[in-house]
């Protein structure tokens, strides 16, 4: 079985538990995730199938939009309901600071990763370091948010809630931990909830829960889950998909360059033949030139 899937993943299990599930579930050799999910979160997981694990890296997966929630009056190691208590305080950000705060982070802006997060320092984790408390130096880095707005706000619960669509590598605990602060210095918060709603033209309409696959393996519930599986062709869009002739193909199969006449063509290009089959990964190695990088035909 060759495709992807798409998982609403529910809060508790990690990403590659939830791939495993899948795995089972579908009775596949081999899977593979896009966009690693925090246990604590939840929501769209694309989850890849047999030779579409080759692909992963491809995928075009931007913008993410994500719904979160923040708590006030506490702050956690983990930036998240998961972790220890670090600092409290009695102060709460009104809803017209917090509205001001967000205009400060639409656009390209500099982040600090939470010390909890899977950023490699000198070649170990940086959440493997903070569970031993090691506190690593963690640098800025560039990410963009496209949009991001406050969708509900209750004073009372010290609560307020959000919706942000952002680039790859974008940390929404980190977003929420900077609004909180430049809203209100002396106020303390953290991610309560965090759902994954969309990733590139994935989204949660698509998706189907785990538990409703492990009931279709049980035959408890039946399920044509042939419904569910994208195939590789509906997965690239026009910006990156391409049909090659069987002239091209051969000399894919063959492992040579082949000259691509394609105006708004990018480095990376998905290669199908004229049947639909899955041909070839292709990289540009000089201007209109690629060469296969990832083969799929014998």
């Amino acid at each position: 079985m060759n495709g992807f899937i798409c998982i609403d993943k529910p809060s508790g299990p990690s990403s590659f538990a939830a791939a495993q599930i899948v795995r089972r579930a579908l009775g596949v050799k081999k899977v593979g995730h896009a966009g690693t999910l925090d246990p604590m979160a939840s929501g769209l997981l694309v989850v890849a199938l047999g030779n579409c694990t080759r692909l992963l890296e491809y995928l075009p997966l931007e913008p993410k939009n994500y719904d979160f929630s923040v708590t006030f009056g506490k702050s956690t190691d983990t930036l998240d309901a998961q972790g220890n208590v670090t600092a409290e305080s009695d102060a709460v950000p009104s809803e017209d600071q917090l509205k001001n705060a967000l205009k400060k982070f639409c656009g390209e802006i500099e982040q600090i990763p939470p010390q909890y997060s899977a950023i490699k320092i000198n070649g170990a984790r940086a959440y493997e370091l903070a569970r031993k408390g090691i506190a690593a130096e963690m640098k800025p880095r560039a990410v963009t948010v496209y949009s991001i707005d406050m969708t509900g706000y209750d004073g009372d619960e010290k609560r307020a809630d959000f919706t942000v669509s952002c680039s790859s590598g974008t940390y929404v605990r980190s977003i929420a931990r900077d609004i909180v602060k430049t809203a209100n210095p002396d106020a303390e918060g953290f991610v309560n909830k965090l759902r994954r709603v969309k990733t590139g033209f994935f989204d949660l309409s698509i998706a189907v829960d785990l538990q409703t696959l492990q009931n279709a393996k049980d035959k408890s519930r039946p399920l044509d889950v042939e419904n569910y599986i994208i195939n590789t062709g509906a997965a690239f869009d026009g910006r990156v998909k391409i049909t090659v002739s069987n002239e091209q193909r051969a000399e894919i199969s063959c492992g040579k360059k082949i000259f691509i006449d394609k105006d708004d063509s990018g480095d990376i290009l998905i290669a199908f033949d004229e049947n639909g089959a899955l041909v070839s990964a292709l990289k540009r190695v000089d201007h209109s030139w690629y060469h296969p990088a990832k083969v799929f035909i014998t």
